[in-house]
């Protein structure tokens, strides 16, 4: 970027420390709440998408030469930026079964580019925003959904539960999985040595895996117990 003056090149300078500070704090967020993509990751798409910008508005201008005027473009690089980012942020999302993790992480990735660019073209106000309500959601939001929303879901989760007792314990056995949940299927029982139990069935319900654990301690002569969500 050659022929820029003192004070273009302060600015660049306080873009660029602006992004990685604002990155810092959504970094330490995802850091402190155990996430893949952590501090160094948001500063590092933060810093260079807040770089990648600065050099569309200043680093390739074009000059006339020979009656030709070239244009610039900086939307050119910053679209770019919006592709290549997808390319990160798909790093951070896992499947496991019917479930998905990583997505809200990929999603700050993606709104931490946004920030980095804001800063690359000046625009102090909209990246100081961006990251204070990045920050509200993540934080706020996130202990609504997990303090009252995942409490009310209105899905049901399947788990199979295994579990090992008395024979004696069997009528208890079938009460506690008839009046504690939604629906049962794929039962399957089996009698060993004439005096254990093998009973296996798959469940419908609302209840968390460590309350279905605790409505199964009411059987004090199970031997074995093993509770997993069910993919079918």
């Amino acid at each position: 970027m050659e022929g820029l003056n003192i004070d273009t090149h302060v600015i660049v300078l306080f873009r660029i420390i602006l992004a990685v500070i604002l990155s810092f704090i959504l970094g330490v967020e995802r850091e402190l709440t155990g996430k893949f993509a952590g501090l160094r990751t948001h500063i590092l798409v933060c810093l260079g998408a807040c770089v990648f910008t600065i050099l569309s508005l200043y680093g390739f201008k074009m000059h006339e030469t020979v009656g030709v005027i070239g244009t610039n473009d900086p939307a050119r690089i910053a679209a770019q930026v919006i592709t290549g980012i997808g390319f990160i942020g798909a790093g951070t999302v896992m499947r496991h079964g019917s479930n998905v993790f990583g997505i809200t992480t990929a999603a700050t990735l993606w709104v931490c580019a946004s920030i980095g660019m804001a800063c690359g073209c000046g625009e102090y106000l909209t990246a100081s925003l961006a990251s204070i309500v990045t920050l509200f959601v993540l934080i706020l939001i996130g202990r609504l959904e997990k303090n009252f929303l995942s409490k009310r879901k209105m899905f049901y989760t399947l788990y199979q539960v295994s579990l090992s007792a008395s024979i004696d314990e069997c009528d208890k056995i079938e009460e506690i999985f008839n009046n504690s949940f939604k629906k049962i299927f794929k039962i399957n029982k089996k009698l060993v040595n004439s005096t254990e139990l093998k009973y296996s069935a798959v469940i419908s319900t609302k209840k968390s895996l460590k309350n279905i654990q605790e409505i199964f301690k009411l059987i004090q002569t199970i031997d074995s117990i093993e509770i997993r969500e069910y993919y079918d």
